[in-house]
C-alpha cells in the first residue's frame, strides 16, 4: 500500500540504490525519485535497465522503480521498496505500493505512483510535468480515469505526448547511453516546452522519424489478429504496432524483430484481451519469456520457435471466444 512506501522513504537516511525500467515511464519514476532524495540529502546511484533484469549487485537499501516483482524480487534485499503497476501474483513482503493490490484492473503508471508517494513527504509541484509525460509514455491517461484528469491539470497533452517521443526516440537511437541522457536532460529542463527545444532530442526524434517512413514491413492476418514483421536497426516495433493499432479497431497487433539468436516482440491491442497474460502463457511454452498489460505487452522468443509461437497465440485469442 502506499502508506508502506512513505514510511519506507520517510525513514530512509543511508545511501540507497535506484533500479528503474529504462522507458519512459520508468526514466520519468526516476527523476522524481532523484528529486526527493536530493531534497532530504539522502545519496543515491541509480541504474537504468531494460525488464527482465538479466544481472543485478544487490545493495544493503534498494528502490526499484517500474520493474515487475518477478525482475525485482530476484535481486532484492532485505531493505528494499517496490513501486511499480504491473500484474503481479502474490504481494511480496517487502514495502510494496501497487494500484492492482487493490483492483487488478487498475492502470496507472509509476511516474504518477512516484509522484504521488514523494508528494506526501516533500512539495513535489515542479516534477508534476515530468509525471505527466510519464504517464503520457506509458498510456496511463488513455487507461485511467485518474491519470486523465492528472495529466489535464499537469499541462498540454500535445506537449506531454510530443516529449515522450523524444524521450523514446533517445533510447532508440542510443540505448540505455540516450536515456541516461534523457534523464540528465530532465533534471535541468523546468517545463515540456523547453525540452522540446533541446537539440540532441530532436535529432534523435527526427532520425526515428526518418526510419519509421522508409520501413519496408512485411504483414499478415489471422481473423483480427495482424503480425508484422519489422526490418530495421532500431527497435521500432511498439511504434508501429500503435501506428497499426490506431488505424483499426477491434485488432491485436504483434510487432516483431529478429535480434540475434532471438525474436522480439511488442504486442498492443485495443479489444479486452489480457495481453500481457496471454503472450507470456505462449512465449513460455515457446521456451521463452513474456508479459506486460492488458492492452501492452512483450516477449521474446528462440528464432527457431516463430511458427510455433503465431500457431500458439492465434489459438489461445481464439480459445477465448
Amino acid at each position: 500500500m502506499k502508506e508502506e512506501a512513505v514510511q519506507f522513504l520517510k525513514n530512509l537516511n543511508e545511501r540507497v540504490k535506484i533500479i528503474s525500467h529504462n522507458d519512459v515511464d520508468g526514466v520519468c519514476s526516476l527523476a522524481i525519485m532523484q528529486n526527493l532524495l536530493e531534497k532530504r540529502g539522502i545519496e543515491y546511484w541509480h541504474r537504468l535497465t531494460k525488464v527482465p533484469i538479466e544481472k543485478l549487485e544487490k545493495a544493503e537499501t534498494m528502490i526499484f522503480l517500474d520493474i515487475n516483482n518477478e525482475s525485482a524480487l530476484r535481486f532484492a534485499s532485505e531493505k528494499t521498496l517496490i513501486i511499480d503497476h504491473h500484474q503481479f501474483k502474490e504481494k511480496p513482503t517487502l514495502p510494496f505500493y501497487n494500484p492492482r493490490e487493490t483492483d487488478e484492473r487498475s492502470y496507472i503508471p509509476a511516474s504518477y505512483l512516484a509522484y504521488e508517494v514523494c508528494s506526501e513527504l516533500e512539495n513535489m509541484d515542479e516534477m508534476k510535468w515530468i509525471a505527466a509525460v510519464g504517464v503520457v509514455g506509458d498510456k496511463g491517461d488513455e487507461n485511467s480515469e485518474v491519470c486523465r484528469k492528472f495529466v489535464e491539470g499537469a499541462g498540454s497533452k500535445q506537449e506531454f505526448d510530443l516529449v515522450s517521443d523524444y524521450m523514446f526516440s533517445a533510447g532508440l537511437v542510443e540505448g540505455i547511453k540516450g536515456d541516461e541522457k534523457v534523464l540528465e536532460i530532465l533534471k535541468e529542463v523546468r517545463s515540456a516546452k523547453e525540452i522540446l527545444q533541446d537539440a540532441y532530442l530532436k535529432n534523435c526524434y527526427e532520425e526515428i522519424q526518418r526510419e519509421l517512413s522508409k520501413s519496408n514491413n512485411q504483414a499478415e492476418k489471422d481473423g483480427n489478429i495482424i503480425f508484422v514483421e519489422i526490418k530495421s536497426k532500431y527497435n521500432i516495433k511498439s511504434i508501429v504496432a500503435n501506428n497499426i493499432l490506431e488505424k483499426n479497431e477491434g485488432v491485436i497487433v504483434v510487432a516483431y524483430s529478429e535480434f540475434e539468436d532471438c525474436y522480439n516482440m511488442s504486442a498492443r491491442t485495443n479489444t479486452d484481451v489480457n495481453l500481457g497474460e496471454i503472450i507470456g502463457k505462449v512465449a513460455k511454452t515457446c521456451g521463452g519469456d513474456g508479459g506486460g498489460h492488458r492492452k501492452a505487452a512483450g516477449a521474446e522468443i528462440g528464432k527457431d520457435k516463430l511458427e510455433v509461437f503465431k500457431e500458439m497465440f492465434i489459438s489461445a485469442i481464439k480459445n477465448l471466444k
